[in-house]
């Protein structure tokens, strides 16, 4: 075990320097003392399982942005906003918190905590913590790779374009606590989120913007999962498709006042709302489905059990998965 301190009493005073020591293609468990490390993560090893020593107060945190410019003045974009990248597989982070400080999106654009890349990635009992598009589960461009060179990376990268390329990576969430605001879960991804609260900034917008390929059966599912926040009333969106064939789901969801009683939204005219998207099963002050979008998916009861985990992240799941 690689044990790393901010005070120096540890094998690594910086998460980096811990990731870095890891030899490639060796497992290895990186503990985290509690601190606050102000520092950016990439974590291009597999097999790697990293944990904070108290979920609060082991905090990592970066303040990017996509308004930040290259030399020649050029904005950097939402991609290289990150507080920690995941570009590794079978990586699994526990037990802390990871967050971009770097304001309010109005003011500062995007601004990534998390950008899960790799396949079969476990996240639990975290908080993840920013404003405009906290997480991102998704494939790396080639502008990222540029970035975090010298470092290598195995995940699937991709060109940024309209038409997303059908992706194979899994994600999944458990018990974590993720906030932001406008489109802040987001992503082409296959994800499972567990027993996780989705908590909306006062700014509100959508909790979700899927760009599932068309192709791809599944994208985003969340499971017995609370919808809340700090956002006026009726201001916190389900979501809207980033790309036209997005699939999210929500089922078995507490939704307070927060979440708006449309549930889904169009994002335009091209990208509307179908019948990928939808939910089974909520309850809470939201739980009326007949108020939602006339074309969202109200999915019977037969249907929402045909959704397991074990289709939506196509064969896998977590060894160590403690949810029911």
């Amino acid at each position: 075990m690689y044990l790393v301190a901010k005070d120096g009493s540890g094998d690594f005073a910086s998460i980096q320097a811990a990731v870095d020591a890891v030899p490639a293609g060796q497992a290895a468990h990186i503990h985290i003392l509690p601190g606050v490390y102000e520092e950016r993560v990439i974590l291009n090893k597999s097999r790697v399982r990293l944990t904070g020593e108290d979920r609060k107060n082991t905090v990592i945190t970066h303040s990017a942005c996509a308004k930040d410019r290259y030399p020649d003045g050029k904005e950097k974009g939402t991609f290289l906003s990150f507080s920690v990248l995941v570009t590794g597989d079978d990586v699994t982070v526990e037990n802390l918190t990871i967050r971009n400080e770097a304001g309010d999106g109005s003011v500062v654009g995007q601004a990534v905590a998390v950008f899960a890349a790799g396949d079969r990635g476990v996240w639990r009992n975290c908080d993840l913590i920013a404003h405009q598009d906290t997480l991102f589960c998704g494939p790396v461009m080639a502008n990222v790779l540029a970035e975090m060179a010298p470092y290598e990376s195995t995940a699937e990268c991709a060109v940024y374009s309209p038409d997303s390329p059908l992706t194979h990576s899994r994600q999944y969430f458990e018990n974590c606590f993720i906030r932001g605001d406008v489109d802040y879960i987001f992503g082409p991804y296959r994800c499972w989120f567990e027993g996780c609260t989705l908590y909306m900034n006062a700014r509100g917008g959508w909790y979700t913007a899927a760009n599932t390929p068309q192709d791809q059966p599944y994208g985003f599912v969340f499971h017995r999962c609370r919808l809340t926040g700090e956002c006026p009333a009726g201001t916190g969106y389900l979501g809207r498709p980033w790309r036209k064939y997005a699939r999210t789901v929500f089922l078995h969801c507490d939704m307070d006042a927060c979440v708006a009683p449309w549930g889904f939204c169009d994002w335009d005219e091209n990208r509307t709302v179908n019948e990928r998207l939808g939910e089974y099963g909520t309850t809470g002050v939201r739980s009326d489905l007949s108020a939602r979008h006339p074309l969202q998916k109200r999915l019977t009861a037969q249907e929402a059990q045909a959704i397991t985990i074990e289709r939506v992240l196509n064969g896998w799941q977590p060894a160590e998965r403690t949810a029911p």
